[in-house]
């Protein structure tokens, strides 16, 4: 049986690179699809940054092949870090999941580009956030519940 872990983080992998892929063969790169107006848009973009765009927009490679290997250094050591506590929670195995599918998403378009596919748009009116993917909203929920993961783990801890 595959662990859950691995499950989670194929998954967002998948659906990830799927909807990327879809993006890029059925919209213009800076095309703008407005789908609830003045709150969610599509926007097609091509991220040479890391997240949100930092690090800036000009292609580098010096700068693609560092981040890649950072990211790779990163999935490596989720990996070990899951191997040695394959024991917990749910709570744990899908938050790691999502990281590490998040993670390697990015990193097969940075691999395979140079750049990372970006597309979604929030924001209110004038005020929008950076536009972001599938895989950065899996990093970013991942990181938010291993956070809870750790805090419920600590207070069961000090309650015993």
């Amino acid at each position: 049986m595959i662990p859950q872990f691995f499950l989670t983080a194929g998954f967002v992998i998948v659906v990830d690179q799927l909807v990327k892929v879809f993006i890029k063969t059925h919209i213009k790169l800076y095309e703008t699809i407005k789908v609830i107006p003045d709150i969610f848009n599509i926007t097609y973009i091509e991220n040479y940054g890391i997240a949100f765009g930092l690090t800036g927009q000009g292609e580098n490679q010096l700068k693609r092949w560092i981040l890649c290997g950072i990211i790779f250094v990163a999935i490596i050591a989720i990996i070990f870090y899951w191997i040695k506590n394959t024991h917990k929670t749910f709570l744990f195995n899908f938050s790691l999941g999502l990281i590490t599918g998040g993670a390697a998403g990015n990193l097969i378009d940075r691999t395979l580009r140079g750049s990372v596919i970006d597309f979604i748009e929030v924001g209110f009116k004038q005020l929008s956030w950076p536009v972001f993917n599938i895989a950065d909203s899996a990093v970013s929920v991942g990181v938010f519940l291993f956070v809870i993961y750790l805090i419920i783990t600590k207070e069961q801890v000090e309650e015993k």
